[in-house]
């Protein structure tokens, strides 16, 4: 257990104040510049003779420090900025143990927790009452953190989905208890934030990624029959809101000009060669411009600010190479949740006690990719990005999948033999 990562429900309880997120934010960078020091200093504690080769590791170290006063004071928001905080994040979690990551998801599990009750503090101060209507209200009113509510929508639902998966993964009665508090005020406060991406991203992850390894080996008929189940999630989640909400009207217009915008981002780099190479650079004037027909939210022209998907954002501003960057993130996940899934023997159990890391790691990637498309994931909020990498890394992280025994299991390992249970004890 590293006692720096109590830092990080510290550090999201101050992003989400405007008044205390450059608190935050530095508190961010001394958790990452711990976290690469850590590996560093083993490999000295043991003369250089053990331990992985890490220049990478120092040399990322060298471009937190040099850029520490732009993450702090937000100087570079929307600069490449938000683009080494995600490698800072992915590189930290590729450096994570196993201990360390059961450590570390316990304590991203324990961060809805406090802010849960700072929203209950808000609403007695400010004499809104708590409610899932009003959280948005407060959130807007008196803490106006980073990008407003779809970016706290953004954090809290990474924190849900490593809530849940924290809970499945322990096996004392104290880990769960704190995976279970942690899930039910995470799901509180995505449904508060009115995003439907927050609120069903995080339950139809988990189900495909339950159904992807649960399955394995099973029979056709229960993977359709199961494949139709999941499928309602998306099914009613949307029959709900362009038809039956008292907003539906709102809604079907609302997301009509998302996709409008998505397509108008997209376009950009298809304008003129250079913008197709390289694409409009860093910020949303020029966008805006280009796009001034397309009213964002409120109603406003020239304002619609992002593209509503990461793949058109990216296009936009950065062309085909901006493109190629993503893909090859992207392939680095595949490639690790491939990997992960063929280490999974045997037919696991349908219930919580089957899970292993690999459906965990497939559960929060599918998560960050639902998002991905239906938002502008990385924008915006310097906490969210270091998040996005951390949690992206869990595809090459290399906790056992074999921990829990299948079925078809000849000679289960013995206790002695199994890795030490996830979770147990307090983060």
């Amino acid at each position: 257990m590293q006692p720096v990562d109590g830092l990080l429900p510290i550090i999201f309880a101050l992003h989400v104040y405007k008044k205390t997120r450059e608190t935050g934010l530095a508190l961010l960078v001394i958790w990452m510049a711990w976290r690469l020091l850590v590996p560093l200093i083993e490999r000295y504690a043991n003369g250089g003779r053990r331990g992985p080769v890490l220049p990478h590791v120092a040399l990322f170290l060298g471009l937190l420090l040099v850029n520490a006063r732009p993450i702090a004071l937000r100087d570079d928001v929307q600069g490449p900025t938000q683009f080494l905080l995600i490698a800072l994040g992915f590189v930290i979690g590729t450096l994570l143990v196993p201990k360390t990551w059961r450590a570390t998801m316990g304590w991203l599990a324990l961060s809805t927790i406090p802010l849960v009750v700072l929203f209950i503090q808000e609403a007695s101060a400010s004499g809104y009452p708590f409610s899932l209507d009003s959280i948005a209200t407060i959130y807007l009113s008196t803490m106006r953190g980073d990008g407003g509510i779809s970016r706290f929508a953004t954090l809290v639902m990474m924190l849900t989905i490593s809530s849940w998966y924290f809970l499945l993964l322990s096996r004392s009665l104290l880990a769960r208890s704190l995976g279970l508090t942690g899930v039910i005020c995470g799901v509180i406060l995505c449904a508060g934030s009115a995003s439907r991406t927050a609120l069903v991203a995080p339950p139809l992850s988990a189900a495909l990624a339950w159904a992807a390894l649960r399955l394995k080996g099973r029979s056709r008929k229960l993977q359709l029959q199961v494949g139709l189940l999941v499928a309602t999630i998306p099914f009613l989640s949307g029959l709900w809101w362009f038809l039956l909400s008292p907003e539906a009207a709102r809604n079907r217009i609302s997301d009509f000009n998302r996709l409008a915008a998505t397509r108008c981002w997209l376009g950009i780099m298809f304008s003129n060669k250079d913008r197709f190479i390289f694409g409009i650079g860093y910020g949303s004037d020029k966008p805006n411009q280009i796009c001034r027909h397309i009213p964002d939210y409120r109603g406003e022209l020239g304002t619609i600010g992002h593209a509503h998907n990461t793949l058109a954002h990216i296009g936009g501003q950065h062309g085909i190479l901006g493109i190629i960057a993503l893909l090859i993130l992207v392939a680095m996940v595949l490639l690790g949740l491939r990997k992960q899934f063929a280490g999974v023997r045997g037919i696991l159990p349908l219930g919580p006690r089957g899970t292993t890391w690999a459906e965990a790691s497939l559960g929060i990637n599918l998560a960050l990719g639902l998002n991905a498309i239906a938002t502008t994931i990385h924008i915006a909020s310097h906490v969210n990005q270091v998040l996005i990498g951390l949690l992206a890394a869990t595809a090459l992280s290399s906790l056992p999948s074999a921990a829990v025994e299948g079925p078809n299991d000849p000679s289960p390992p013995s206790p002695a033999a199994l890795p030490p249970a996830p979770g147990d004890g307090a983060p």
